[in-house]
């Protein structure tokens, strides 16, 4: 029976194209740390440290951790020095960046209809940022935080899609097993990849293959479903 129904947030809950919000993204963080290291060696350690982070994931370590310590080794900069610089660009320039998404108003009903028909929702987003910024990005989906039981941020989680270990953690903190959880997104591996551990899945898309998820369809389909109670 399931009784959480987890959301990923970009490609499902709002549309983004993420090469180019990659691309301003750093255009726009880089030139906050130029005082300290040229903006083209900073872009460059940036992703390094975040794919440090995604693939070799310490248990005994959060994201925030695993990041600092591979960014600080590399560059020499401490966690303190970095740390408040990260925090000032994320409260006052990363909101310029909404302009590059575009909520789903299915995307908006469907958590909706979830919580009014007594699921427990959550985030499923990759916790690669901060909770200010996450919470943020929420509201670019026309939601609020208070929608959801779990948020996943890089300061609290330890492992990031696609390893199993997210997964793991998020219906840790819900207190069910994985087989109570539906997980919605439009990646095939990122998100799809629950299944693995008994999650039911939904991947959003016009197919209606079924080899990679339980259930697949548009978001509308996603709420159809809901309020029939066939999930």
């Amino acid at each position: 029976m399931i009784r959480a129904i987890l959301f990923d947030l970009d490609g499902t809950l709002f549309s983004v194209n993420q090469a180019e919000f990659m691309h301003n993204y750093i255009g726009l963080i880089s030139p906050r740390f130029a005082h300290l290291i040229p903006s083209a060696r900073f872009a460059k350690q940036l992703l390094r440290s975040m794919n440090t982070m995604i693939k070799e994931p310490k248990p005994d370590r959060t994201n925030l951790q695993t990041f600092y310590e591979d960014f600080s080794k590399a560059t020499g900069l401490t966690y303190n020095i970095l740390w408040p610089i990260f925090e000032e660009f994320h409260a006052i320039d990363f909101p310029s960046l909404q302009c590059m998404v575009r909520a789903k108003k299915e995307g908006k009903r469907a958590v909706e209809v979830a919580l009014q028909q007594g699921y427990i929702t959550a985030l499923a987003s990759n916790p690669v940022l901060p909770m200010t910024t996450v919470v943020e990005r929420i509201r670019w989906a026309e939601l609020s935080e208070e929608r959801f039981a779990v948020i996943p941020s890089i300061e609290d989680f330890h492992f990031c899609k696609p390893h199993l270990g997210f997964y793991k953690e998020i219906a840790r903190r819900l207190k069910l097993d994985p087989t109570e959880c539906l997980v919605v997104g439009n990646h095939p591996v990122e998100d799809m990849v629950a299944r693995e551990l008994g999650f039911k899945t939904f991947l959003i898309t016009k197919s209606s293959d079924k080899t990679l998820s339980d259930y697949s369809g548009e978001l509308a389909d996603l709420s159809q479903l809901i309020l029939t109670g066939n999930l």
